[in-house]
């Protein structure tokens, strides 16, 4: 018969394991040659991005709310609550929350036991606006596109964001210019699109050239689980 102590010592080293196993990265290839034998190439380390769409009709309610503030001259501005919330099961607020829970239960193998926002809100740039390099507040952030500006120039996609392309995308950094590492992933402002990432990630959005609105929605929030 397992003793009171003996139980409260296995669930520690339970809870331990768990705490410390998020930090393991899994044996995944991400890719092979056509070589004898093949060479799998494992690529484990650095932070997760999640990426998935929301809802048309999500969409034009907050481009509806958007609207108002960007008419009279507005470049940022907060989402309020009243906003954020509308709607239900389909909310805003709704969808971050779903989000954030899903990534979080990917990321570290059990799902968050509170979720609070702390802060959503719209960004409205135009042609040779940039966003330099930054990092956000709390645990996780995220990026949704809610317009986007005409497509770029040939000439600007064959450049990349270090040669100085203008094609308003946003970049992620989690180094310079290491040997065999991959250290920068670039992604197009595509709307709809939602991204998911932790709030200590670098990331900017360079300028673009050409007329149009590149509008994005942030958020930041904070994520509990149990240790």
């Amino acid at each position: 018969m397992t003793s009171q102590g003996e139980t409260f010592r296995n669930r520690a080293i339970a809870l331990k394991t768990r705490a410390l196993r998020k930090y393991e990265a899994e044996m995944v290839p991400t890719g092979s040659d056509d070589g004898d034998p093949a060479m799998e190439v494992l690529s484990p380390f650095g932070p997760m991005i999640g990426r998935t769409r929301v809802s048309p009709d999500l969409l034009s309610r907050i481009n509806a709310f958007a609207d108002r503030h960007t008419a009279s001259g507005a470049s940022e501005f907060l989402v309020p609550p009243d906003i954020a919330c509308a709607g239900g099961d389909a909310s805003l607020a709704a969808v971050i929350e779903d989000r954030i829970r899903r990534y979080v239960l990917m990321a570290e193998g059990v799902g968050p036991k509170r979720i609070e926002i702390d802060r959503i809100w719209v960004v409205s740039q135009y042609a040779g606006t940039p966003s330099p390099v930054h990092f956000h507040s709390g645990d996780l952030s995220g990026v949704l596109y809610l317009k986007s500006p005409e497509p770029p120039r040939d000439k600007d996609l064959n450049k990349t964001y270090i040669s100085g392309r203008q094609a308003g995308y946003l970049n992620f950094l989690t180094g310079g210019k290491q040997r065999f590492a991959r250290t920068l992933l670039s992604v197009p402002p595509d709307v709809g699109v939602l991204y998911t990432f932790p709030a200590w990630l670098l990331h900017g959005v360079e300028p673009f050239r050409g007329s149009g609105e590149r509008r994005s929605l942030s958020f930041n929030a904070r994520a509990e689980v149990d240790d």
